[in-house]
């Protein structure tokens, strides 16, 4: 599934929120500032409420971070960015917050318009689940832990203060790891 701009922002959202691990809220407030191309990062420091269309402070301060993204991702954000600019220029648009995820039709998604699209690409991809967009922030977390990531840098990642999070939502993962650390302890004791 390739992503184009007539698609609609909230599958470039989902996209964000897989390879960042943000929560909703801190990705609906996005705005291209928070981008730096250069550097790869994204950095968050509050949340926007779809549903109400306001700005609230960070969940936590430990949410206020910093969050390395993909070239290619950087480069998806890129293409968005400038396909934006033209479209709100040509319909004579101003996205006043200049916001990531703001679509000329509709404004920033609600959290029911984020589910359903999720829900839609769930199925076109004939993945049988229920899911919802905060699933997508467990993913991230899942995958970096599984992926032999240390834990204190995902809790870092995802806004924690601390493991304890981490361990009681991802103890299957961490199981797992252990798991395959142990069979690195047998093979170095050998």
């Amino acid at each position: 599934m390739k992503l184009t701009s007539t698609m609609g922002i909230v599958y470039f959202f989902l996209l964000v929120l897989f390879k960042t691990g943000l929560r909703v809220g801190e990705a609906l407030a996005l705005t291209w500032d928070d981008v730096n191309f250069d550097d790869l990062e994204i950095k968050t420091y509050r949340r926007f409420s779809g549903d109400k269309g306001t700005f609230s402070p960070p969940k936590t301060k430990t949410s206020i971070r910093t969050i390395p993204i993909s070239q290619s991702l950087a480069l998806i954000l890129r293409r968005l960015k400038d396909d934006q600019q033209v479209m709100l220029k040509n319909l004579k648009i101003v996205n006043i917050n200049n916001q990531i995820f703001y679509d000329y039709r509709y404004g920033v998604s609600s959290n029911s318009a984020i589910n359903k699209s999720l829900r839609n690409v769930l199925h076109v991809l004939n993945i049988d689940s229920k899911m919802s967009a905060t699933g997508a922030r467990h993913t991230y977390g899942s995958y970096l832990l599984a992926k032999g990531v240390d834990i204190w840098v995902v809790a870092r990642l995802m806004g924690h203060k601390d493991i304890t999070q981490l361990v009681e939502t991802y103890g299957h993962v961490l199981t797992e790891v252990i798991n395959k650390e142990y069979e690195t302890v047998r093979d170095l004791v050998s």
